[in-house]
């Protein structure tokens, strides 16, 4: 078996309806599929074989880390594509081996759009692997570590070679379904690393508060998703998370009203060294609903990319509903002395 073997591999649990489509769009991709079931009812087993994969079987332990390692030790290949039954693979398979071939990063990220019922968005997740020198860890949120727990050497694919859609948002009952499910696995984590103390708990606490308070969000949880953002600000200023839970804080306020709050949180986003393009579309949102839109436009003006401080991009469509609301805005406001 040479390291350029690629095999797929999935955790899956009743995805019957899913899964052909995300198996169908990795013909011609990748050597093999490895799929591995964590008790389905449905027949995903069943279909997955249909499909020509090698299917394990195991039992669900709330750790998606554990389970995309079992699956992972499943395969004999040099590199492993990790994904779900709700991904669907767009590749030019030749030039996916030529990068495969040269490359000397241990894991490779790949560029996902997510189709989120609220509206589409861009990310670079970590997909590939060399599953020799990386493997998963994390209940819930899971990333992939060398054996010492540093993050591997990585490199981008670009997105003509690979990208990936991503479907498990599309709906709002599917977020909220997620949400749910991440919530009781990320408070059990949190847990875990409170009674573990220590100094080398602190920045996996600070992670996962992060990832708690955008899980209570997502559930539309908002006020214990608030209160978990002001936690983190509290006991972790100034560190990444605090920038992205400072991020996630005002975008809460903001969908709720709270437009002179949100601006304070802006200021101290542009004072952390946040994208000065991100800070405008946010302030320029809160400026619009406070009823000055030609200062709200005066900020839009050369923003042409909403990148958050997570590294999500933004649909261009979002960007320009605001700029044509605030442009309506205008029309309908006197402009002031």
């Amino acid at each position: 078996m040479t390291d350029l073997h690629l095999t797929a591999v999935l955790i899956v649990r009743d995805e019957a309806a899913m899964l052909p489509d995300c198996l169908e769009s990795l013909r011609g991709v990748v050597d093999e599929v490895q799929v591995h079931d964590t008790g389905s009812t449905d027949g995903t087993a069943e279909v997955a074989e249909r499909f020509g994969a090698v299917v394990t079987r195991g039992d669900w332990a709330d750790d998606f880390a554990a389970a995309r390692n079992a699956a992972a030790g499943a395969s004999s290949g040099g590199w492993v594509l990790a994904l779900d039954a709700d991904h669907r693979v767009l590749a030019d398979r030749s030039a996916l081996r030529e990068l495969l071939a040269s490359t000397d990063a241990d894991a490779l990220l790949v560029d996902v759009h997510d189709e989120h019922h609220s509206g589409p968005y861009r990310q670079f997740e970590t997909r590939l692997y060399r599953p020799d020198a990386a493997a998963w860890q994390g209940r819930v949120h899971e990333q992939l570590v060398r054996p010492d727990g540093s993050v591997p050497a990585r490199e981008t694919v670009p997105g003509e070679m690979l990208w990936m859609r991503h479907l498990g948002h599309a709906t709002y009952q599917d977020r909220i379904r997620r949400a749910e499910r991440n919530l009781a696995l990320t408070q059990v984590t949190l847990e875990e690393l409170k009674r573990q103390g220590g100094d080398a708990t602190r920045k996996p606490i600070a992670e996962t508060l992060l990832a708690l308070g955008r899980d209570f969000a997502a559930a539309e949880q908002r006020q214990s998703a608030v209160d978990t953002f002001e936690a983190l600000r509290e006991l972790f200023p100034l560190t990444p998370e605090w920038v992205q839970a400072t991020d996630g804080l005002a975008r809460l306020v903001l969908a709720s009203g709270y437009d002179k709050l949100c601006l304070v949180l802006v200021e101290q986003l542009r004072d952390a060294g946040a994208d000065p393009a991100y800070c405008n579309w946010l302030a320029a949102q809160a400026l619009a609903q406070l009823g000055d839109p030609y200062e709200a436009a005066a900020l839009l003006d050369g923003v042409d990319e909403v990148v958050d401080t997570a590294g999500r991009r933004r649909d261009p469509a979002v960007l320009r509903e605001i700029t044509a609301l605030v442009q309506r805005l205008q029309t309908l406001t006197p402009l002031r002395n």
